[in-house]
């Protein structure tokens, strides 16, 4: 017969060892499914389809888009005249694209590349923040929701519909400005410095832009209304820029940048002497 004191501590010993293996278990499963989460954090679900929609991923043949596709790094996603579409990432960040756009992103839509057309973009705060490149103009943005619009060669457009962002020429990043809820900044190609961002009638803007009006409500909605009150109450004077799906035509880009301000001094460092050179 076991004295109970030895009994007592076999038991504790088979308790240990059973405790043991289940951590070690519960640990091999964590980092099995490590990559396969990380993998899916990069994925996109297309959750719009409107018209002419193609996906083109590294080395394949462009395909149309359809409703609930995965897309993944590297896929650049192209509309056509009168087309436009929705991603949605882990974490409701959601991405809109209008008619006759080039769009990709990386690092699971943490890194938004535009090379033409215009995009709507949904942030949520505490998601790691990410960062919209045109061909002008690099944006940093936190919980933010904003709409931007690369033109290669002519102009990159940015409006903050809730939040903060942070914009600097992509080949002087030491000239940047703050933009936020309720403004506009247009930039022209060949730019050296940045103009202020001017005031635009955003509740307007929300009753009338495509990106917004033609698909499901954002998650950031009451963020956008709280900043267009805000804007009543303040009663600062607004530009009301006609936003279409490829956003303001040249007539009210022209009379957007002449309505800023003059430019700013850069907030440090200065643009090179020669850099009208390659």
């Amino acid at each position: 017969m076991i004295p109970p004191q030895r009994g007592l501590i076999v038991g504790l010993s088979d308790t240990l060892i059973t405790f043991s293996r289940f951590r070690a278990i519960l640990l091999f499963a964590g980092i099995v499914a490590l990559p396969l989460f990380g993998a899916q954090k990069k994925e996109a679900q297309v959750t719009q389809v409107v018209h002419d929609v193609r996906l083109l991923a590294a080395q394949t043949a462009p395909r149309p888009a359809s409703l609930n596709d995965k897309v993944t790094d590297g896929t650049v996603l192209r509309t056509g005249a009168d087309s436009r579409a929705e991603l949605t990432f882990p974490g409701l960040t959601i991405t809109r694209v209008g008619a006759n756009g080039i769009f990709s992103f990386d690092r699971g839509g943490r890194s938004i590349n535009v090379e033409s057309g215009a995009i709507l973009l949904r942030v949520p705060r505490d998601s790691g923040g990410a960062h919209v490149h045109g061909d002008v103009l690099t944006v940093g943005i936190t919980g933010t929701t904003l709409l931007f619009e690369s033109r290669p060669a002519t102009y990159n457009k940015l409006i903050i519909l809730e939040g903060t962002a942070r914009a600097a020429l992509r080949r002087w990043p030491s000239q940047f400005v703050t933009v936020r809820a309720g403004q506009m900044l247009v930039v022209q190609s060949g730019a050296k410095t940045l103009p202020n961002p001017v005031e635009i009638d955003l509740d307007r803007l929300m009753k009338t832009a495509t990106l917004v009006t033609k698909f499901r409500p954002l998650p950031s909605l009451n963020l956008i209304l709280a900043a267009i009150e805000d804007q009543k109450r303040t009663g600062v004077q607004l530009i009301n820029p006609d936003f279409t799906p490829t956003g303001l035509d040249a007539r009210d880009v022209v009379a957007a940048i002449r309505s800023q301000p003059t430019p700013s001094p850069p907030k440090s460092g200065k643009p090179p002497p020669d850099s009208r050179k390659p």
